[in-house]
């Protein structure tokens, strides 16, 4: 599989690819974690088994180390200069899920669910209980910041259907862990996904070392969530080209072969994944959005997604899907909120009762290393590096195994 999952994917066209929802995507993994410990899965599991055989037998203990960012494709580059950097683990693969943002990825991951049954379809998106569009890291109402919280009028678990992983499994007599960030720790989406876990926050690299080794040591039946997200931040403002990128991934991976791999037992299994990856996206390839063009004309409302991927709410659908195929079809596919169920980019399942309404009535995805701006809030900056789109670079990553 590790060879060939990208043949293996369904083509949305020529350079973009549907996430392998079927069995090897991020919601696969969330339910390979719920099987290792004996609990009813709501999808089909990653199959570990198959592609290493038995190295979930015995299993007590499993840790899921996410590198927000890591993209398989950066992880090859970097392999071929530093031939033994993932030379301990057992080289997988997985996909992401749609759109490859971290906000759709994490919650896909942490309830085991696809995102037409959670429901978090992109960074931003309109929700219908405020009127308005929500940006989701936030948990924010437009124009976004703290002063506009959602949590202030409405209950996140009421506003957001989401049983984690973390609370099927605590229920089931497993300790579940999640060391995050100090800064994101409180947040409202950190409280949302990682809900009914027992929470330890870091405040620095090494902090984040020295939280993970406490807890992997402790000798009782877990689940711990590593979560890292400064790689993402350092792609967005650098490039995954960039020194700083490569250098920041490299050390997070020696980190963990030098501090972590020594120290677990023959009880636990090790996993480092990527939610999703990042691709270069030059300024001159940037399409930016204002009032003045056609295009605001035909919204109802501000787009939604983010920059590689949009949804795009209109009541003129036709008019809409007219002007971008003709104007912008080289650079964007332009699909109707219909065409992206029927295709199931979304997933497959129990469809949320409020994900309609959420979805664009168009959603446009962008091709090649192409990208698009609307000009909202004024705050908007040109990123080195971008995701959200169905290419190779944001929808492939890499799954590295570990067992003593």
């Amino acid at each position: 599989m590790s060879v060939t999952l990208k043949q293996s994917l369904s083509k949305l066209d020529d350079e973009l690819y549907k996430p392998s929802y079927e069995k090897y995507s991020l919601v696969n993994i969330g339910n390979a974690i719920l099987n290792i410990f004996q609990c009813e899965t709501h999808h089909n599991p990653y199959p570990l088994n198959e592609e290493v055989s038995g190295i979930t037998s015995g299993v007590d203990r499993v840790v899921l180390f996410l590198i927000d960012a890591l993209g398989d494709i950066s992880l090859q580059e970097l392999e071929q200069k530093n031939r033994d950097l993932t030379a301990d683990f057992v080289r997988l693969k997985a996909t992401s899920v749609f759109p490859t943002t971290t906000s759709t990825s994490l919650a896909s991951l942490c309830s085991a669910l696809m995102p037409i049954e959670h429901g978090i379809v992109g960074y931003t998106f309109f929700m219908k209980q405020f009127g308005s569009l929500v940006n989701m890291i936030e948990l924010s109402t437009f124009p976004f910041g703290r002063e506009h919280s959602i949590e202030r009028s409405l209950p996140v678990k009421r506003a957001f259907h989401i049983r984690t992983i973390f609370e099927i499994l605590k229920e089931e007599g497993i300790k579940p862990f999640v060391i995050t960030a100090k800064n994101i720790r409180n947040s409202g989406f950190s409280n949302l996904i990682n809900n009914g876990a027992f929470v330890k926050s870091y405040n620095s690299f090494g902090d984040m070392f020295s939280k993970t080794k406490d807890v992997v040591s402790e000798k009782v039946r877990s689940f711990t969530f590593v979560y890292w997200g400064l790689l993402d931040s350092i792609g967005h403002k650098y490039g995954v080209d960039s020194d700083a990128f490569k250098t920041e991934m490299f050390w997070l991976l020696n980190m963990i072969k030098r501090e972590i791999l020594p120290i677990l037992d023959n009880k636990t299994l090790f996993l480092v994944i990527g939610d999703h990856g990042q691709i270069a996206t030059p300024w001159k390839k940037e399409t930016w959005w204002s009032e003045r063009d056609k295009i605001f004309s035909l919204l109802s409302f501000p787009p939604g997604g983010e920059m590689r991927m949009m949804h795009l709410y209109t009541k003129k659908l036709h008019e809409t899907i007219e002007y971008l195929r003709e104007h912008f079809s080289e650079r964007c596919l332009v699909l109707t909120r219909s065409d992206a169920f029927e295709k199931k980019l979304f997933g497959d399942g129990i469809e949320n009762p409020e994900v309609r309404d959420r979805i664009g009535d168009v959603v446009l995805i962008a091709k090649s290393n192409y990208s698009f701006y609307f000009k909202i809030t004024g705050r908007e900056e040109s990123l080195k590096s971008k995701h959200g789109s169905l290419t190779p670079n944001e929808l492939i990553v890499p799954l590295l195994a570990w067992r003593r």
